[in-house]
């Protein structure tokens, strides 16, 4: 069950910058009722989504612990290919629909449309912020010609010197490493 749930948060952490998007593109502005607070400026409501966004992001990392564990060892990697440019124009689709949307009605009619078709894929789960935050994006290529998504702060090159010991299963495409870059 925590499975779903993980997976529906990260589908979600993964349009959230497209949310953004559109309340900027619409300058919607959080007006707090204080009078103090009524006269800040439209940047502070915008900087507090994109912190929204980060922090939710950040939280969905934490929840990877109640995941299922799972390890790939290095005689069975035959082929890493990064995968973050592949994701980059879809991402940037994303943007272009939060831009082009004319209210918010339509732009939650679409938003919904491509939450559900993100859910049900096997492997679209691409969030910019992992960027920000040290994560990459990798196919990765079994001896059985099986590829998998791997989101991973280290740097892969050769498959001989690669191994994952802690992995967190979002499906059976998609996995988070956890461990950290031994340098």
């Amino acid at each position: 069950m925590i499975e779903y749930i993980f997976k529906l948060f990260l589908t979600l952490n993964s349009l959230l910058l497209s949310l953004m998007v559109f309340l900027i593109k619409e300058e919607i502005v959080l007006n707090p009722l204080h009078p103090y607070l009524s006269s800040l400026p439209a940047v502070i409501s915008y900087l507090l989504y994109f912190g929204i966004v980060v922090l939710l992001t950040l939280i969905s990392i934490r929840l990877t612990d109640s995941l299922d564990t799972d390890t790939i060892d290095k005689l069975s990697i035959s082929v890493i290919e990064p995968a973050n440019d592949a994701f980059l124009p879809s991402y940037l689709g994303y943007f272009f629909v939060a831009l082009s949307a004319p209210n918010i009605e339509v732009f939650l009619y679409v938003f919904v449309i491509i939450c559900i078709f993100i859910y049900h894929s096997r492997i679209s789960y691409f969030n910019p912020i992992f960027f920000l935050i040290g994560f990459n994006f990798y196919y990765i290529t079994n001896n059985k010609n099986t590829k998998v998504l791997i989101i991973t702060r280290k740097q892969l090159k050769e498959p001989k010197n690669v191994e994952f010991k802690n992995l967190k299963r979002i499906n059976n495409y998609t996995f988070m490493d956890m461990e950290r870059q031994v340098l």
